[in-house]
């Protein structure tokens, strides 16, 4: 146990080690080549590591942060929830870090559902929207995250107004697309029946329905578009 622990801790130290200037200079793949053995032993450790990881979520733009979440992707620990909530709570520039702990929630699944419908409850009442709890929530698939989804978009077609200026409906039902649930589809529909919604929230709500309806031409069409946007990339690098 003891040699446990001195491990453990000789990890942390080194993660801590790589938030100096001279890593922050080096691209990420080159910072991770360098430190894989350490990331791979913690991987290691699993659950043991996890107060130790969470406690390098306190500094954002941090090499030590963004691999101690890589870590924690990988072990998967309920014990991680809260710290994982809190951090996005920061509402941090981060977007790396923010989609990191994001995906995280969303890997762990169910011991995460209670603590976000709480956070994002509370947040709602309160005219908050915070796109990563939103992601984390609405992207584990079961009913209890899809019958959230389902309660708050009926009350933004019932009462718009108490949505406006700080929701993100196409945002908010992105995610029914994950749940597979097609039966959400007239509902849907009559959000593109509300007059508040814009041009642009329309237009995502309706490749939502289309991806619902035909997800695998709608799959088809991403994969397309992302090939044409490599190309003119490459191209413009010419």
């Amino acid at each position: 146990m003891e040699h446990q622990v001195e491990l453990l801790n000789k990890h942390i130290n080194f993660l801590k080690s790589l938030d100096t200037d001279e890593f922050y200079d080096k691209e990420e793949d080159e910072v991770r080549s360098y430190a894989q053995n350490t990331l791979t032993e913690l991987i290691q450790l699993g659950t043991t590591a996890t107060n130790e990881l969470v406690l390098l979520l306190n500094t954002e733009f941090t090499w030590s942060c963004y691999f101690a979440l890589t870590i924690l992707r990988q072990t998967k620990d309920p014990q991680a929830v809260p710290a994982l909530i809190a951090f996005l709570k920061r509402e941090s520039d981060d977007s790396l870090a923010n989609e990191e702990a994001m995906f995280i929630l969303q890997d762990i699944g169910d011991p995460s559902i209670a603590l976000l419908l709480e956070e994002l409850e509370e947040e709602f009442d309160n005219k908050k929207y915070n796109s990563y709890l939103v992601g984390a929530l609405t992207g584990i698939i079961g009913p209890e995250p899809y019958d959230f989804m389902v309660k708050i978009t009926k009350d933004f077609i019932s009462k718009p107004w108490r949505y406006k200026g700080w929701f993100h409906i196409e945002d908010f039902t992105y995610n029914f697309v994950t749940q597979e649930r097609q039966d959400v589809v007239p509902l849907l529909k009559q959000v593109l029946e509300v007059k508040t919604i814009s041009g642009t929230e329309k237009q995502e709500i309706e490749d939502t329905i289309k991806a619902l309806q035909d997800p695998e031409s709608y799959e088809k069409k991403i994969q397309e578009t992302l090939h044409d946007i490599s190309e003119a990339v490459q191209k413009s690098d010419f």
